[in-house]
């Protein structure tokens, strides 16, 4: 391409450059003192890792009925009856993440 090509080229595109922010960060911190931002984001979430476990079929069957006696999913049912050993397990776990069945 010669210079003159790439000059018209360069012409006719838009310079890259962002535009400058309305507010300054500095005056958006001071306008925040309270701190709202920081409460906007959300907690830091342990990953969640799969867990296999083979159980006899009959067994299988008990814990789907139950499940769905109490109106809940099979996981939030499993991670109640670790919560009953001594585990660790808040309620925010029991809910997951997709929040769709009360727990």
């Amino acid at each position: 391409m010669t210079s003159k090509k790439l000059g018209a080229l360069l012409r006719s595109v838009p310079p890259a450059t962002a535009a400058e922010p309305e507010q300054p960060v500095a005056a958006s911190v001071a306008a925040d003192p309270v701190g709202r931002r920081a409460a906007r984001t959300a907690p830091a979430v342990e990953p969640e890792v799969p867990l296999q476990v083979l159980v006899p079929a009959g067994i299988r069957k008990q814990l789907a009925l139950k499940a769905a006696e109490e109106g809940q999913s099979l996981r939030a049912l499993v991670l109640r009856a670790i919560r009953s050993l001594g585990v660790t397990v808040t309620d925010a776990d029991i809910k997951g993440k997709r929040g769709r069945r009360n727990a």
